[in-house]
């Protein structure tokens, strides 16, 4: 189970490596090589950045952030809670025994420590000894004050873009391939799990303006703001 974690923590160790080294010399590093006898894509996978994560929709979010573990050995399952909710991601060892939870929030506001305390709260009820917090944004100063010393690792927006793109070319498009498949910018209903429709407020307070609203109207009811 450690060498899972481990293989994690060594690849934040590379990236955050590899990215202060392109802060020093202004150039993006060369692809690893390809494993496994693979052939490497004849085009190579664009390079992430932060506008293009933030971006993504809050479900796809967390399916590129279930795969990336995956791609780095871990067994990551998406639970069935909803855009806001609690765990999002289990990681269990290969009997099936959960030993760490990741949390996914689409947001552009700074994670605060009240969420990171919420994410420890749950890891000592259940009993699991670590703990993932991934974000499109970044985190206060309390909330990374509060981690430290615990087995919690925080990967903000910027730390996130830099792992997926030291991954080796092969594991590079493949995650690439999934976040850019299909309407990757609409967001899913967090009831239903469909795909939802911009509407126009014909009356209220927002009058005029869009929103998103649920392919299943009047049935299911629910909304989200449309990002600017």
């Amino acid at each position: 189970m450690m060498s899972l974690v481990n293989s994690i923590l060594k690849n934040i160790g590379a990236s955050r490596a590899a990215r202060h080294q392109e802060k020093e010399h202004g150039r993006y590093g060369d692809n690893l090589a390809a494993v496994g006898g693979e052939k490497k894509p004849t085009v190579a996978p664009a390079r992430w950045d932060k506008p293009f994560l933030r971006s993504l929709e809050w479900k796809r979010y967390e399916d590129v952030c279930m795969e990336y573990l995956r791609i780095k050995n871990c067994h990551a399952n998406v639970t069935c809670i909803g855009a806001d909710g609690g765990i999002d991601i289990k990681i269990a060892d290969p009997t099936g025994k959960v030993f760490a939870i990741g949390q996914c929030k689409s947001w552009n506001r700074p994670i605060g420590v009240s969420l990171i305390r919420e994410l420890y709260g749950i890891m000592a009820a259940d009993n699991v000894r670590h703990g993932i917090f991934l974000t499109t944004s970044e985190y206060s100063k309390d909330a990374l004050e509060f981690a430290k010393g615990k087995n919690l690792l925080l990967i903000d927006c910027d730390e996130f873009v830099s792992l997926v793109n030291n991954l080796d070319e092969i594991s590079h498009k493949r995650l690439d391939d999934m976040a850019r498949a299909g309407d990757y910018q609409v967001p899913t209903c967090v009831k239903c799990g469909t795909k939802m429709v911009k509407r126009t407020a014909k009356s209220g307070k927002n009058a005029g303006g869009e929103f998103w609203g649920c392919a299943n109207y009047p049935k299911c009811k629910i909304t989200m703001h449309v990002k600017q």
